[in-house]
């Protein structure tokens, strides 16, 4: 790893880059597409002649044109609002990428506030229950039977219309983290113990926390923490602000508490987030059993935040791959899925230019998979070629692998999946390359690596992961309960939880405290237990996947799950697969594989 300074977006060799042009050319092109929407007025006045206050009338027939030009026009600006968002993505400080964005994302609001009739209009009509059953109007059979379950949340008219113009405002507070995480945020350099600088930045804070040496893995923490901790109050005052805001928008649409509303959209019950809570409290005993294996292995007194990444393979480094190795090793490892799944994938890695993978000034932090109906799938991250690269690179693809069978088996209003199912696809991918690694090279350094990777993996998938579920559900318990919740507040709770997570096996710098302000994914509210029930999934997928009676059966399904989309609810799509979050089963049985992996790592790691 370089210590010098990043390179600049200009300097990327394209090859390492993502390839955008299927949305649009540049800007530019771009700006064409945008200035080809209709204005405020000229949609107000056409919506008017050929739908408002016509569709009982109009019937069945006039109800299905008025929802393909919806989504037409949904469809346009969604290729606008990604194309502005990964172009920023490549520099969150460009001012031509942030400007396009906003622009364009204040455009959507109030051209979609001009259609904000339609729902309330239809919820007038009490034939509707019937003619959705045939044609034309099957079509959408599910999206508008979820119209109907959501009626008693829908609000007027006018109310409908001022809480979609007021969704680009309320929406900053994730924009306000974005910046402040990405851009304005500057880290001393961490040293070694050799007295070596190493440059610490977002992109490169989890290799650095790998390193065997100790040191540095402290110094790097400290760097990170020591700069995130000026901000305390600013960023409590914007997650605060993030969470009144849901609750107060929760409650006007008749909801418990921002929670619910969150959950409702996909039909989740509430049961199932505290039930995944209950179950992982439950089997922490798991996870303390690891702790003592991470303690004994590596020699500590006590296991701290910045310990909890080094390989447990005991022999120096970890294992150090390139771009391109790991997507072959990637490609062998998801054969069990079909060869229409792995040419595809092959296409995208290489020749479609799927992922934008150099480090460069600016890049936002983390990975993430996105695009559109009308583009290919493209994966953002940084490649510095360490296990955790190749992992988020398997977790990203199955994301993408997930938009590109989706989206040719469905039509464009049921393409969309939600993230419940969404983070089945991509966990399963890096469980499948955990199987390959350790089945295939067994003796191997990289399999003794993937071993402790593993453990890494469910730690911070699912026990971690329900940690930050529990802090969102009790923080924002407090907001609707009428709080106001401090820096110390958020600090006092997340110390408290991490305290019951990580048990005696673990120490706790005061810094802790701090890590919720790091999170970004506290930006999409209530998003993150979806990674924990997902890897739950995927492994019960995966076991079905390796039994050779059922092998046929498995791949059948979890294809089937990849190319359902939104066609029904994400219970129900995984129901069809074979896994029912109605019961805690899926959990359960996760901890049991949890508990044969530190058995197997005890034997491995432990010096008898």
């Amino acid at each position: 790893m370089s210590n010098n300074a990043l390179s600049k977006r200009s300097e990327i060799d394209p090859s390492q880059t993502w390839d955008l042009s299927k949305l649009f050319v540049d800007f530019a092109d771009w700006k064409r597409a945008l200035e080809s929407l209709p204005s405020d007025d000229e949609l107000a006045h056409d919506l008017i002649q050929r739908f408002k206050g016509r569709l009982a009338e109009g019937g069945p027939s006039l109800i299905h044109e008025a929802l393909h030009a919806r989504n037409a026009l949904i469809r346009k600006l969604e290729n606008l609002q990604v194309y502005a968002g990964l172009r920023n993505s490549e520099d969150v400080g460009d001012s031509l990428s942030s400007e396009a964005s906003a622009k364009v994302y204040q455009i959507y609001a109030s051209l979609m506030a001009k259609w904000s009739f339609l729902n309330p209009e239809l919820l007038t009509i009490p034939e509707l229950s019937a003619w959705i059953k045939k044609p034309p109007l099957n079509d959408f059979e599910y999206e508008l039977n979820e119209l109907i379950r959501s009626q008693k949340h829908v609000l007027s008219e006018k109310e409908e219309s001022l809480l979609t113009q007021l969704s680009t405002p309320l929406g900053q507070f994730s924009e306000i983290h974005s910046k402040w995480n990405n851009v304005d945020l500057k880290f001393g350099k961490a040293k070694d113990s050799k007295g070596q600088d190493h440059l610490v930045s977002n992109g490169r804070f989890s290799q650095l926390l790998a390193s065997p040496d100790r040191t540095l893995r402290k110094n790097t923490f400290e760097s990170l923490y020591s700069e995130i901790s000026k901000s305390r109050h600013h960023i409590a005052s914007n997650f605060f602000g993030r969470l009144l805001t849901g609750s107060t928008l929760a409650k006007i649409r008749g909801f418990s508490g921002f929670l619910e509303s969150q959950l409702f959209p996909d039909d989740v019950p509430v049961e199932v987030y505290n039930n995944l809570i209950t179950t992982v409290r439950a089997n922490l005993k798991v996870l303390h059993r690891s702790l003592r294996l991470r303690k004994n292995v590596l020699g500590l007194d006590q296991v701290f935040l910045y310990d909890r990444y080094v390989s447990l393979a005991g022999d120096g480094q970890e294992s150090k791959i390139s771009f391109h190795e790991a997507c072959e090793l990637i490609l062998k490892s998801v054969a069990p899925l079909g060869e229409e799944y792995v040419a595809a994938a092959r296409k995208g890695l290489s020749e479609e230019r799927w992922v934008d993978w150099a480090e460069n000034e600016g890049k936002r932090s983390g990975a993430f998979s996105w695009g559109t109906f009308d583009s290919n799938p493209v994966m953002l991250l940084t490649w510095t070629g360490s296990l955790n690269d190749l992992f988020t690179l398997a977790h990203e693809l199955g994301h993408s692998m997930h938009s590109w069978l989706s989206n040719r088996s469905q039509p464009y209003h049921l393409a969309g999946y939600t993230i419940f199912v969404a983070e089945v696809a991509s966990t399963l991918n890096e469980v499948l390359l955990s199987d390959y690694i350790l089945s295939h090279m067994p003796e191997s350094k990289l399999a003794r690596d993937v071993l402790s990777h593993w453990l890494q993996g469910f730690e911070g998938t699912v026990l971690r992961q329900t940690l930050f579920a529990t802090f969102e559900r009790d923080a924002s318990r407090r907001v609707d309960a009428g709080e106001a919740l401090t820096a110390e507040g958020f600090d006092e709770l997340y110390v408290n939880l991490n305290k019951e997570w990580y048990g005696a096996e673990s120490g706790f710098d005061p810094a802790n405290a701090h890590e919720w302000m790091r999170i970004p994914h506290f930006y999409s509210t209530f998003y993150v237990y979806k990674y924990a029930t997902s890897y739950c999934a995927s492994l019960s997928l995966f076991e079905e996947l390796k039994r050779p009676a059922q092998e046929e059966t498995a791949r059948h399904r979890i294809l089937g799950l990849l190319k359902a989309g939104g066609s029904k609810s994400p219970i129900n799509i995984l129901l069809d697969a074979g896994v029912d979050f109605r019961t805690s089963a899926p959990v359960e049985n996760a901890f049991l594989a949890y508990e044969r992996f530190v058995e197997r790592a005890e034997s491995a790691f432990l010096k008898r």
